[in-house]
This record gives C-alpha cells, structure tokens and sequence, in this order.
C-alpha cells in the first residue's frame, strides 16, 4: 500500500496499513552495521567497507512474456502462479558471493567484487510459525539466532524464540528459547559454501561484477530446509533428500539509483517448469535432475511429514495432509532476511559477518511487548543492578557495568550499541513517544507501528486519554509525529 492510501486507510476506515498479501517487505535504508561474529569481534573487513543495506524483498507470481526466452521481462501475477520471482534490492554496488572455504573450495569471498553478500532470506510459505526451520549447527546462522544482535525483535509470538545471549544457543531442540524453530520452508541462500558460475556477464568482462553491470550466475542458491533431508525422496541435489536445485540468479547494478537488484525466477509448479524450459510440462516426480519446482519439493515434504519422528515431527506435523494448492500464491509468503558479508580472511569461530536483518521488527524493545518505552530502560537498568560482578559479568568487578565473555562469537540482546559491554550508555532514549520504534528517527515504520497499537486498542495509542479508539487519536498523534524529536 503506497503512502497516500495509507492515509486514507488511516483517515477514512482506520484500516491497518501494512505490506500483508501484497509479497512486499520493506527495510529502512540507512539502518545497516557492522555486527561481526568472531571470537574477538575484530574479523577483518576491505578499508572503508560500507555495510551491505537490505532495502527490499519482494516474493510474487510472475508471468514472463516469453519464459524459455528472458524470463525476467513480464509482469506479476497476483493470483495464483506458475512461476515465482523472488527480487532482493540493496543499497549500493554488491556482488555475489565467493566461496569461504566451505565444502572443499578455497577461501576466496571476493572474487566477483569487494562487497560480497553473503545471507538467508528464509520464506515461511503456509504462515505456520512451528513448520520449518534448521537443526544446529545450521540454525546459529538464521534469523532467530542473529536478529538481536542489532538490539531488534521480530514481531509477534515468534519474537519469544530469538536468541537473546551466547547461552541461548544450545543443541538441544526441545530448549527454550527455540530459534531452530524459524517457520521458513524455504530460503534464498547466499551462504559462500559453494562457487557459483558465470553464465553471463556484460561490462568490461574482467569478472568482477563493476558498477552498471548486468550478471547472471548459477548454483544452489535456493533451497527446501535442510533439515528436512532425513525424510526426504528428492535426488539430484548436493546429497539424497536435499532439494536445493541449481538455478540462476541475476545481479543487475544500476548507476541511476546505485542500487543492486537480485532476482530469482523459480518454477512454482511443473507447468511453469515448463514454460521456462520451452518443453512440454513433465510429470511430478522426486529428480532434481530434469523439470522440477516447488510442486515437487512441497509433494514431498507433505509425504515426508507423515513419517516425521522427535524434532522433525515439530518442524513438520502441519505439513501433514495438506495441499499444495493451498501455497502456491507467492504473494501470502512471509519472509525474514538476514544479510552481511565475509571477512577478508578465514575466521577460526565463525564464517559471517552480519550487517543487516528485515522486517517488521522492534527496535530496542527489551521486554518484547511490541512497543518502546520507559520500561525498556529499566530492563537494563535492572539488569546491571542484578548481574554487575556475578558469575555472568565477564570483568568480575562491581563497576556499573557487565562484560560479555566471548563477545563476538557471543554476544547479548542488551549491548544494544555492540561494543561487548552492558552499560548505561545501551540505555535507549524514550523521551519521543512518536518515535515508536525506538531508531532515531521518523518515518513510516513509527507511523505503521502506531497504527498497530491503534488498532489492538493498546492503552499507550489511547492519546486523548478518553477510553476511546477514533480519529482524534490519530490526529494527536500525526501532531507528535509533525512536530519531531528533540
């Protein structure tokens, strides 16, 4: 929903003004940071490096005028679809990502440009939070594990299954909190664990993706989640049972906007298969090695379910008798994002460093009730008074403040500035109540996020203080949002 219809939305109905149903997820530009994730928090990155920003993830049915030929010329289709596209778009020059070391290549993250993305967009395809996820020790790289370590929370229930400190991680399943327990069927994988390839390049064809450049490379950058492999039929793949087929997918940089837009054109069902191999539409079967799409991995994942035993039973009971006609329109999907890139050079403690994570979070919301206030300074405050020189206090002194032991490769909800210390400096500020989401700034986010409260008929959006939930609420509080922080 563009800007100005949602401000009839708010004026006219009180509607809620959201991106739902539309497969648009949008991320503030300029919010991205360096969060390195090795023991010692000092991986080491390019001279000057700027942070990768996720602007935008699109995931929606695509109708392309001529498939077999350039299927990235066509139109969405916003109903139910034949063929997915998936559209990620960033802030800057950015290239796909080399290998780091992984699976038997070399080290060598840059070798398609100095700002290699690495990242999961994970897809949560039937809105059901407890079916999909990974297993450790994939699961310390997804959204759950990381998202805090930029001081935000998802919102909804599934905020309760971040990973909040170090000692949150463990390889215990049935633990609380439980961030295997993501939702997402499927992911968007830019992992470095394997070298992509050029199928075409224009430019000054020297290989490094340069600036204006248009590029389409291929490997197993999408993928059904791996976790899921024990009980899977699927061959072809990078082992039995993975469904993580080679595709293409296409960076194009523009020197207009200097953004870079990522796309993937993926079969949804065999018939779109078809369609973008110009050949007659192939029978469902389980080989990744001829047509195949996810027709083929959702059939085998509602089969597979009904064989699911301990963990993957809870990752996969609500896939069981299911239909695939219930998924097939791209645009209903959810999806988070977590994007870096990196280092330079091989980490022994880890492989990423993170710089950006989406969407519809909280920022600064220590006691996960969906709103930024007062009381999430006390949580800190709270905190220091209780832990300062205990067992959890790294530099073991009463001091006013608490060191994180193995920071980096550890690190806590509350270090909301990341610099290894919980201190009075992580306080946020709450002296701006239409900065809702705690960031700094205003803009669309604190708009939507009042009007969420608005329409939960949560206290805090109870403005005029009358009991009642109408428009002279939304007015006091556009006047806030008008008149700016100090």
């Amino acid at each position: 929903m563009n800007t100005l219809a949602c401000t009839l939305a708010v004026l006219a109905s009180i509607a809620t003004c959201s991106l739902a149903g539309s497969g648009i997820w949008t991320d503030l530009q300029g919010d991205a940071l360096i969060r390195r994730t090795d023991l010692g928090n000092d991986a080491p990155l390019p001279i000057g490096f700027t942070p990768i920003d996720l602007l935008s993830v699109s995931t929606q049915g695509w109708s392309p005028i001529n498939p077999a030929i350039d299927p990235y010329i066509g139109s969405i289709n916003a109903g139910d679809a034949d063929i997915l596209r998936i559209e990620v778009v960033l802030d800057g020059l950015i290239s796909p990502p080399g290998p780091i070391g992984l699976n038997g290549f070399a080290y060598d993250p840059a070798r398609f440009g100095p700002r290699p993305l690495t990242g999961f967009i994970e897809l949560d395809i039937d809105h059901q939070k407890d079916s999909g996820g990974e297993l450790m020790p994939l699961a310390r790289n997804r959204y759950l594990a990381n998202v805090a370590r930029f001081g935000n929370s998802p919102s909804g229930s599934i905020a309760e299954r971040m990973i909040q400190s170090g000692s949150d991680l463990d390889s215990n399943f049935y633990s609380s909190p439980q961030f295997e327990r993501t939702g997402a069927e499927f992911s968007l994988v830019l992992c470095g664990c394997f070298s992509p390839t050029i199928v075409s390049q224009d430019g000054n064809m020297d290989s490094l993706f340069n600036a204006g450049e248009s590029w389409v490379v291929s490997g197993r950058f999408f993928e059904r989640f791996q976790s899921f492999q024990p009980l899977g039929a699927t061959f072809g793949g990078s082992d039995f049972g993975l469904f993580d087929p080679v595709v293409n997918l296409r960076f194009v940089h523009s020197t207009i906007t200097d953004k870079t837009t990522i796309t993937l054109i993926f079969p949804i069902t065999n018939t779109g298969a078809g369609m973008l191999a110009g050949e007659p539409k192939q029978p469902i079967d389980l080989s990744l090695l001829n047509h195949t799409s996810l027709e083929e991995a959702i059939d085998d994942l509602i089969i597979g379910a009904d064989f699911a035993t301990g963990p993957l039973a809870s990752l996969t009971d609500d896939w069981r008798d299911k239909d695939f006609d219930e998924f097939n329109n791209p645009s209903d999907w959810k999806a988070t994002a977590l994007i870096g890139t990196a280092p330079t050079t091989p980490q022994p403690s880890s492989f990423y460093i993170w710089t950006d994570t989406g969407f519809n979070e909280h920022y600064a919301d220590l006691d996960l009730n969906e709103i930024h206030d007062a009381n999430d300074a006390e949580v800190i405050e709270e905190y220091i008074h209780d832990e300062d020189g205990s067992s959890h206090d790294n530099d073991g002194t009463v001091n006013g403040s608490i060191g994180i032991e193995s920071f980096g490769l550890e690190f806590h909800f509350f270090d909301l500035n990341y610099d290894g210390v919980i201190s009075p400096e992580d306080i946020p500020l709450t002296d701006c109540f239409a900065d809702i989401t705690g960031e700094g700034l205003l803009n669309l986010q604190d708009l939507f996020a009042y009007l969420d409260l608005f329409n939960a008929q949560d206290p805090i959006a109870d403005l005029t203080g009358q009991g009642l939930f109408n428009l002279q609420d939304i007015f006091a509080y556009l006047a806030l949002y008008n008149a700016g922080c100090p």
